[in-house]
């Protein structure tokens, strides 16, 4: 009797501290891969791929027990589709401030990710010295996102809109004097082909390669929908100085 009380007792308690959040379930509905940090001036730029396959969320703060992590280029909480998004160089991010001992090729360096509705989330992103000449490479040095210069007389246009179905929101991409090449990223710049980078407010969603692009549930609030059109080798096409850029609001109630 006394044992089954004392097993009441503490199911009571557990539950107390789990809806208080001092004791968290396991995020098992993220999947958080490709964890890197790569040098960015004497401290480490953290990048990784986020797969939500729960309700949307927001990402909403950082903190390591080795440095300071701050988010960069990040004016708010971070939202989080149902689906797949990132933190990446040319987005949102994790900056990692230097340590007492400069970082070694190949340690891991411990964040933990606070979601608004997941908790906290651990995970180690592992220090990584680019290859020269590589785009990580390049932000490494301090500069901004690459870009390609349009000169043509009949420069690369998009368009964007979204339609919202019964499985979240969809990016719908209208383009003229642009195709899509798959095939060719990661090659050499041909005028006119190459794909879209497709962002949710400071939050990188991925490459597209089409007109359409299914972004998946969101959390209520208004987010920045932007897509940008890019080479094959993965600058941004640039008029004056200025990315060839479509925008659009969605509100989520």
């Amino acid at each position: 009797m006394k044992a089954g009380i004392l097993l009441v007792g503490i199911a009571v308690i557990v539950t107390t501290l789990w809806v208080s959040g001092i004791f968290a379930p396991p995020a098992r509905h993220l999947l958080i891969s490709d964890v890197t940090a790569n040098p960015m001036g004497a401290g480490a730029a953290a990048t990784m791929t986020i797969a939500n396959e729960g309700a949307p969320d927001r990402l909403i703060d950082v903190s390591s027990t080795l440095s300071e992590a701050r988010f960069h280029n990040a004016d708010r909480g971070l939202p989080i589709p149902a689906g797949r998004s990132s933190l990446a160089v040319d987005a949102a991010h994790i900056m990692i401030a230097p340590a007492d001992a400069p970082f070694e090729n190949g340690a891991l360096l411990p964040l933990t990710l606070r979601f608004e509705q997941a908790g906290n989330v651990s995970v180690k992103a592992r220090f990584m010295v680019p290859e020269p000449g590589s785009m990580a490479a390049h932000m490494a040095m301090g500069h901004g996102t690459m870009q390609h210069e349009v000169t043509d007389a009949a420069p690369p246009e998009v368009r964007l809109t979204v339609v919202e179905d019964d499985r979240g929101w969809i990016a719908q991409i209208d383009t003229r004097n642009f195709t899509f090449s798959e095939e060719l990223q990661d090659g050499d710049h041909v005028p006119g082909l190459g794909h879209a980078h497709v962002y949710l407010g400071d939050m990188k969603l991925g490459r597209l390669f089409s007109n359409s692009y299914a972004i998946g549930a969101l959390p209520p609030g208004q987010h920045l929908l932007r897509v940008t059109l890019n080479t094959n080798d993965h600058r941004a096409y640039a008029i004056d100085g200025q990315p060839i850029v479509a925008e659009t609001i969605i509100e989520v109630d």
